[in-house]
């Protein structure tokens, strides 16, 4: 109810407020809709976890979208998308898992953004393969049954769903923040974060 959504407003504020004592460069928060994060240049870091969203995570989504979309919400804000800037690329930190679905939704509806970067990435993990088979098909099956609504439900993903995005140009705090976060997504294990600092700390070939 409210008083949740005031909590997770109240959680945001504070945690900006630390990470913004920590560092010299201000992190950059924004509301952004779907349609334009994906005009953003994404990418998937090696560090980040595979895509290991299973069939409940995804039926949750799209339940909610469509609860939302039937319901004509004018906005449905999804989550929080941690990013890290570097150079002329955004590394998603934190709202891979959700970012992944909600493209696998828009390319099944053949609504993808023509720019869109994420279409592009590669994921290594033999995890992420069959997890992205698996629930394309479960996808699939949703859109199926949209019928003649396929298009204004596509348009609803697209320009009425939003997230608040987060941009910094520090990795260390970029961590820092979405470790403060509770978040329904999955996030990074100790171990991913170890992975994260070594890379980054091993000189460029």
């Amino acid at each position: 109810g409210a008083i949740i959504r005031f909590q997770a407003v109240s959680s945001l504020k504070q945690t900006l407020m630390e990470t913004h004592t920590m560092q010299t460069h201000h992190p950059e928060c924004s509301v952004q809709t779907v349609a334009e994060i994906f005009t953003m240049p994404l990418r998937i870091p090696d560090y980040q976890r595979p895509y290991k969203w299973q069939a409940f995570h995804v039926h949750q989504l799209l339940d909610d979208l469509q609860d939302h979309f039937l319901l004509r919400r004018q906005r449905y804000r999804l989550g929080t998308l941690v990013l890290h800037r570097e150079s002329s690329r955004q590394n998603i930190v934190d709202g891979q898992q959700r970012l992944t679905t909600l493209y696998l939704l828009l390319h099944t509806l053949g609504k993808t953004p023509a720019d869109c970067t994420l279409g592009t990435q590669t994921y290594r993990h033999t995890a992420s393969h069959q997890n992205i088979a698996h629930n394309q098909q479960s996808i699939q099956n949703f859109v199926n049954k949209l019928g003649d609504k396929k298009a204004d439900f596509a348009a609803y993903v697209l320009n009425q769903c939003e997230l608040v995005c987060i941009e910094l140009d520090n990795l260390e705090e970029a961590f820092q923040f979405f470790d403060s976060q509770n978040a329904r997504g999955k996030s990074l294990a100790p171990y991913d974060l170890l992975k994260a600092y070594h890379l980054r700390e091993m000189p460029a070939q």
